[in-house]
């Protein structure tokens, strides 16, 4: 292996410690699903981990069941998505727009604080029993007589880490980004109004916006385009839900000192708009709007030809923004408190905006790929390829969902988090970080993956596994099986046992490429990037 440069080496350290969280998140969800299949299997491992647990409790079956659920989503999204992205985009920026990091430290600070805010939740749950089931959803704002106060407390601590430490990426970004070649850089008012598209609006009506950064149709590669516009969905989810967990610590704070504040204080509606409409940013914002400038910048680079309708998508990334700020009600079809005409406008008419912007990109990234023909058949561009089918097969059965009459049915099943939420994170978004996992491994090292034929086995696993555990917890869902609830009965055990299955072959897959992974780099090599060495130590404290 070659040796690494300083930003080098931190983004393969970044995708390190992503894809260890990604087999943490992995062995929780296959353990979550074989208690859904006879809630006694993990009997004799509750019996250990209770013994290991302080203060000698031993909690119910439910319970664990409940705090991994609450854990579950944290160590998948937040350990392996954002700390995959925070090093493959701490790369890639600099790379494109010839600049180095703006602020070197605060790369070092994201991957300590990361992983201190993911594990800090974990632990809530796992010694602390903090099982909200909904993140900060769920109690509105705390049921302190449900959910273990010192847990609560721990969990939200941990997640404002997180949130923070967001804040900081989006911040280094931002500056790496908007810093101008000489001393100085663009003000939050430029940016803003080169971000949602004003500069052209103006121009349009013949006007001119001298002071316009060179941030929408002036040079800019797509992909800085959609990092820039999809960081201010990161920053505004980040806020609200760093509000959302700091009004919870107020609450969990004033309960342990024996004065419990009125949850009535706050209301439920209002809060779940503010909550839902932070969230969205990045499930139905960012989500898009950075896969989507993957592609953009995946594409091109493996087929040597030039995105199809360059300047056109700078302005489908623009929409997308926009239509990420109206949807959020969909997730409140269910809500007879919520008003009928939001429920119509924001939550059905608006979401199927995201439909015609998805479309509008997958056609561009196809289309150039149709362009460029022969192509050859590269294991990032198979990746892609996949990443691109799993978004397709999510999207559709999200707007399925995001109907107000459908929804009567599909609200809060094994529906929406399989066959929506399940397809779009592994089959989407997984897929895709693997295919730039793919690009940038040999990128960086100049090495290229040891195992030709373990490259296809493990895109056809993961595919198959993703594919199929997402399709059984769809079909439980359709039949009237419920998230967040863990049944105790055989009605949905052919479901379930499909569900774990199709799970396996999905982790087989990715042990497949972790052998690979490591085999290619050297286990010496591997160890390196977790833990430093002096003389990196030396060099980053600098």
């Amino acid at each position: 292996m070659k040796k690494l440069g300083w930003i080098e080496k931190w983004t393969l350290r970044f995708t390190v410690v992503a894809l260890l969280f990604m087999l943490l998140s992995g062995f929780e969800g296959m353990l979550m699903r074989s208690q859904q299949y006879d809630i006694n299997s993990l009997h004799g491992m509750e019996t250990v981990l209770n013994s290991i647990r302080p203060g000698g409790t031993n909690p119910s079956t439910e319970d664990l069941y409940y705090a991994m659920l609450t854990a579950h989503p944290i160590v998948g999204i937040y350990g392996f998505v954002y700390m995959a992205i925070f090093g493959a985009f701490y790369f890639l920026v600099p790379y494109l727009v010839k600049k180095p990091v703006k602020h070197p430290k605060l790369v070092v600070a994201n991957f300590w604080l990361q992983i201190i805010g993911v594990m800090t939740c974990w632990a809530a749950g796992f010694f602390g029993l903090f099982n909200a089931l909904y993140t900060l959803y769920w109690p509105l704002p705390v049921a302190f007589d449900r959910v273990p106060v010192i847990g609560s407390i721990a969990f939200m601590l941990g997640a404002a880490v997180i949130m923070v430490n967001i804040l900081i990426f989006s911040y280094n970004i931002f500056k790496t980004v908007l810093s101008k070649d000489h001393n100085g850089s663009y003000t939050v008012g430029q940016f803003l109004r080169a971000a949602f598209g004003i500069p052209r609006l103006m121009k349009l009506f013949g006007k001119e916006d001298k002071g316009a950064v060179n941030l929408d149709y002036n040079g800019m590669p797509v992909f800085i385009v959609a990092v820039a516009r999809g960081s201010i969905d990161t920053v505004i989810n980040a806020v609200v839900l760093l509000s959302a967990g700091v009004l919870i610590l107020v609450y969990g704070v004033f309960a342990l000192l024996g004065h419990p504040l009125n949850p009535g204080a706050v209301d439920a509606l209002i809060y779940k708009n503010i909550y839902w409409w932070g969230l969205d940013m990045v499930a139905d914002g960012n989500a898009l709007i950075y896969t989507a400038g993957v592609w953009y910048l995946l594409v091109p680079l493996l087929t040597g030809r030039q995105l199809f309708g360059a300047n056109v998508v700078k302005t489908v990334i623009m929409v997308d923004l926009l239509v990420s700020m109206g949807v959020w009600s969909h997730h409140l079809l269910g809500d007879t408190a919520q008003p009928i005409w939001m429920r119509l406008f924001s939550g059905q008419l608006i979401t199927w905006g995201e439909i015609f912007t998805m479309g509008l990109t997958l056609f561009a990234t196809l289309m150039t790929i149709w362009k460029a023909r022969p192509v050859k058949m590269s294991p990032p561009l198979k990746f892609t390829l996949g990443s691109m089918f799993g978004f397709i097969m999510g999207a559709i059965a999200g707007i399925f969902q995001a109907n107000v009459g459908l929804n009567v049915v599909l609200h809060n099943t094994q529906w929406v988090i399989g066959l929506h939420a399940h397809t779009l994170l592994l089959t989407g978004v997984g897929t895709m970080l693997f295919s730039v996992i793919y690009t940038l491994v040999p990128m960086l090292t100049k090495l290229e993956f040891k195992f030709k034929k373990l490259v296809d086995w493990h895109f056809w696993l993961w595919m198959i596994g993703s594919v199929g555990m997402a399709l059984a917890m769809g079909m439980a869902g359709s039949k009237g099986m419920l998230r967040r609830t863990l049944y105790t009965g055989g009605e949905f055990t052919p479901y379930t046992l499909a569900a774990i299955i199709f799970g396996s072959i999905l982790s087989i897959g990715f042990i497949v490429f972790l052998f690979n992974l490591v085999s290619t780099l050297g286990l010496k090599n591997v160890f390196s990037l977790i833990i430093p060495d002096k003389k990196q130590a030396a060099v980053d404290a600098a």
